[in-house]
């Protein structure tokens, strides 16, 4: 009888040990899982938890680090001062980041610092009080930052010096004809050079991104803004400001284009064009077009490396009407396209821009693709 009421007894020790047990494995499986550095001291700095980020992040193994003092990871100007903050966290344990507002900075094994961040999270156990830390080494984002503030250093340094230029060019040479073209000339020159520095920005960012869409996205964005620049470029370089030649415009963008798409690629180019000259604000749209349709054009009509041809034409119809055309011998369009119906941006940006010249758009298949567009000139 007592033997039974023994055994019994001890069923419920025996299932709670397993539960904990079970608790503890999937707590290191959680924390080994963790995409950043975890790392468990108790009160005294003793190390007791690390996962493999850690390990990767300061160089040291796991069996270094177990076992071990926290003062290891912690440079030589900091050390001093770390146990009174530990007792301080320790009589009141919040989550929260640690030294906020701070930089803060880790000691590897090969005795390099490394700008950090650290998250705090106590926890109370029947065994003691600990400290569970997340640890990021933030040395990509600084030079992120530190290339940021250089590049926005420059246009800030570009801009207050373009407007010094403007000032005095303004004041001397206000009261001549000869005057004003150099003033538009500076004009033209300075937004082209602001631009170019925006797509230096676009393209810093696009290098801190991981996320293949959203480089995707900045790439698209960066194209368009270096289409408007070479309209700036090109009324900087012609003699009359106010209209841009298109012809020598359209050429230049679709070299560039294409060079920059052609990755992989075979794509011959062939341009065919007039000399049409076009005011500003028909320009800026025209070439947003024809940008649009060419990056369109690289990436679809041309798949797995495929080798082909891409067309510009632009002909002048009559005295007030020119014709742009973009085409390929490529794969071609389903045979349910519609243009107004496309879901990515730039051909809802084709349509837009089409609707704002109140020209008309044709669009035509097999073999390859083509899209014309018949437009005034305005010129």
């Amino acid at each position: 009888m007592t033997t039974h009421d023994a055994h019994v007894e001890s069923a419920p020790a025996a299932g709670e040990l397993r539960a904990l047990e079970l608790e503890d494995t999937h707590f290191r499986l959680a924390i080994e899982a963790a995409p950043t550095g975890m790392l468990m001291i108790d009160e005294a700095g003793t190390i007791l938890l690390v996962n493999a980020q850690i390990e990767r992040l300061f160089g040291y193994t796991r069996a270094e680090l177990v076992g071990g003092h926290i003062d290891m990871l912690i440079p030589d100007s900091s050390r001093a001062s770390h146990p009174e903050f530990r007792e301080r966290y320790f009589a009141d344990p919040q989550t929260r980041p640690m030294g906020a507002g701070r930089e803060l900075f880790a000691r590897r094994k090969d005795g390099r610092e490394v700008p950090v961040e650290i998250g705090l999270n106590p926890m109370t156990t029947e065994s003691g009080r600990y400290v569970l830390s997340s640890v990021v080494d933030i040395t990509e984002r600084k030079r992120a930052e530190r290339e940021r503030e250089a590049l926005l250093r420059q246009l800030r340094g570009l801009n207050a010096d373009l407007e010094v230029r403007v000032a005095a060019r303004t004041a001397e040479l206000s009261g001549a004809l000869a005057e004003r073209d150099i003033l538009i000339r500076e004009i033209h020159h300075r937004v082209k050079n602001n631009l170019q520095v925006i797509s230096s920005l676009i393209r810093m960012q696009m290098r801190s991104l991981a996320d293949q869409g959203a480089r995707a996205a900045l790439d698209e964005c960066q194209s368009r803004v270096s289409a408007i620049a070479l309209i700036h470029e090109k009324l900087y370089q012609s003699d009359d400001y106010a209209l841009v030649p298109f012809s020598g415009y359209a050429e230049s963008l679709a070299m560039g284009v294409v060079h920059l798409s052609a990755s992989g690629h075979a794509v011959t180019l062939r341009i065919d064009v007039d000399e049409v000259l076009l005011p500003m604000d028909r320009a800026i749209p025209c070439g947003l077009i024809l940008n649009e349709l060419i990056v369109n054009a690289m990436r679809h009509a041309f798949p797995d490396g495929r080798s082909g041809e891409l067309a510009v034409e632009l002909r002048r119809v009559d005295a007030a009407r020119a014709r742009l055309t973009v085409s390929d011998d490529g794969v071609g369009l389903p045979e349910s396209f519609r243009v107004a119906d496309a879901a990515s941006l730039g051909l809802q940006l084709v349509t837009a821009l089409v609707e704002q010249l109140d020209a008309a758009l044709e669009v035509a298949t097999g073999p390859g693709a083509t899209f014309s567009i018949l437009f005034a000139t305005g010129a």
